[in-house]
């Protein structure tokens, strides 16, 4: 039987208001030599790839005929997009290759109100006892002074200050989704020592349940190198050089 593939790639952004977004350096380019990998290396044995990528993300330009191409924006986007495909197809795997951003804005505020807003509270408390930290971070979590980032922000404000919350790790919803799924996940630390990005990476793929993990070290990527080590359950499977090795190792280990 062909086998249904997720990929996704490149980064999520998360709107800071109507113009401004939050990012990542990641460009889809693994994601793309990965599914072009496949398509070239694993054609016969394909039946669709789903290639989940923002807009500017990089995307294969070979075998598309088998390629479907979804975009999304935002990490709930991407969420949402992968419940859609997990409920009217059968997935045999995912390469969850996507940067997806660990924070995504709550809300903007110019400095000058949040210091009022808090000073005017201050001056409203009885007692100085009621003034406590908590207090003060009620404030912070939910202030009445926020900005409308429902349209584009003034290019003039000196003090203007954003306030990040926590993205939900996709990587952990997966196998809710789709149990019978296998997993390929991705970690990427800088400048550590082997050993403790194995370390990472196999706390990762045991909480999350993957059958793989791609561990990358951003000080080895450049220059034409993507230096990584794959791992499973039974420990490091190999270790490759370039985003081809990675893919081709890939296609070796899941077809």
């Amino acid at each position: 039987m062909k086998k249904n593939i997720i990929i996704t790639a490149g980064p999520t952004n998360e709107p800071i208001d109507a113009v401004m977004k939050i990012t990542n350096m990641s460009t889809g380019a693994l994601g793309n030599v990965v599914a072009e990998t496949f398509l070239e290396d694993k054609a016969d044995e394909i039946g669709k790839i789903y290639y989940i990528s923002t807009k500017m993300s990089y995307k294969p330009r070979i075998g598309v005929e088998n390629v479907e191409f979804v975009t999304v924006e935002t990490t709930q986007d991407l969420i949402d997009a992968l419940k859609d495909i997990f409920s009217r197809d059968r997935i045999d795997i995912i390469v969850h290759s996507c940067a997806v951003g660990d924070y995504a804005g709550e809300y903007v505020v110019r400095a000058e109100d949040l210091a009022h807003e808090i000073y005017e509270n201050i001056q409203k408390a009885v007692k100085k006892e009621e003034i406590t930290e908590d207090n003060i971070m009620d404030i912070f979590r939910n202030p009445a002074c926020v900005c409308n980032n429902s349209t584009k922000i003034s290019s003039y404000e000196p003090n203007l200050m954003a306030k990040m919350k926590l993205t939900p790790k996709v990587i952990s919803l997966i196998k809710e989704m789709a149990p019978n799924v296998t997993l390929v996940g991705f970690k990427l630390l800088e400048g550590v020592s082997k050993e403790y990005l194995y370390q990472v990476a196999s706390k990762l793929r045991e909480k999350n349940d993957a059958d793989f993990i791609v561990a990358n070290d951003l000080a080895k990527i450049g220059g034409g190198k993507h230096w990584a080590m794959i791992l499973n359950g039974d420990g490091v499977v190999t270790e490759c050089q370039t985003k081809k090795e990675i893919a081709k190792a890939l296609a070796g280990l899941l077809f």
